[in-house]
């Protein structure tokens, strides 16, 4: 069994839930549950959840927003509970041919790794690379740096299973026993870097993450988060990379990743990706971090 979990938050305006579910139908291999975890929306979301007509689809509701970190662990909770050989995190705003559950299965079941992502493209750019391998980088920040984003798929010269340092959230299916090494994700985030950061704890133990560059998802990137430079993305983004920094490589290594996230802010005010009224949220979710 496969339980694959997904967050729902507010999501109606964006128009993402009628195609993600039509791709859910059209799976030639229906041993899933599809478990749909709404976190508290206003928007009517719940009540279209409860609307559908899906077999194999069970809904739960929080009565607050609890993060998307803390939501995907209720799923664990339920897949171990369920007994369940497989996870797999998929986003909402993502659409997949109809072999895909299936396909992802039985490719991290022909593997001995912990987890396993397909390829992703831009939902727009089809034939363009979102992820298919990351690294960290301490030139960067040590931000996951997606290594051929942006790039046609053809320039990627990657065996089918390609080792990487980390897979984002977005489609990343697990085996059920990584969750008794590493038993969830740390909630402190809520929302960005939660997958960063669970795929580091892995490692950490011995434990890695591959893709299967012969499948594909296609991802409407941050249509859920109001983009990259949006006041809610910038505080949660700078607040879980300073506490993933604080957590994997101790505060001193601070001292060095924080004039880089200084720059890189800079360097959006020049380009005007960020505005100046966003100096303040930028700065609020740096402290945060240092908050803990």
């Amino acid at each position: 069994m496969n339980i694959i979990v997904t967050i729902t938050y507010n999501a109606m305006k964006d128009a993402i839930l009628d195609p993600f579910f039509a791709c859910v139908r059209a799976q030639k291999d229906q041993n899933f549950l599809l478990l749909v975890i709404d976190n508290a929306s206003t928007d009517g979301t719940p009540d279209y959840l409860r609307s559908l007509d899906i077999p194999n689809l069970r809904l739960i509701v929080n009565t607050e927003n609890i993060g998307f970190g803390r939501a995907c662990n209720q799923g664990i909770a339920i897949a171990r509970e369920q007994g369940a050989e497989y996870v797999t995190f998929l986003n909402n705003d993502t659409e997949f041919d109809e072999r895909l559950f299936g396909d992802m299965v039985a490719s991290l079941a022909a593997t001995d790794t912990a987890g396993l992502s397909p390829l992703i493209t831009f939902f727009d750019e089809p034939r363009n690379i979102w992820f298919i391998t990351g690294s960290y980088r301490w030139n960067r920040g040590m931000i996951p740096h997606h290594d051929w984003i942006g790039r046609p798929r053809t320039d990627a010269p990657l065996d089918r299973i390609a080792a990487t340092a980390f897979a984002p959230g977005c489609c990343l299916i697990f085996r059920t026993t990584a969750f008794d090494v590493v038993p969830g994700f740390d909630d402190r985030y809520f929302v960005y870097w939660e997958d960063a950061d669970f795929c580091m704890m892995l490692r950490e133990r011995g434990l890695h993450v591959v893709v299967d560059t012969m499948l594909e998802c296609r991802h409407k990137v941050s249509v859920s988060t109001g983009g990259a430079f949006s006041d809610f993305s910038i505080f949660h983004f700078n607040r879980g990379h300073v506490l993933f920094v604080r957590k994997h490589f101790g505060t001193t290594a601070l001292a060095y990743v924080l004039p880089i996230a200084l720059m890189k802010m800079a360097l959006n005010l020049l380009r005007r990706r960020m505005r100046l009224r966003q100096l303040p949220i930028w700065f609020r979710g740096i402290m945060s971090g240092l908050r803990g």
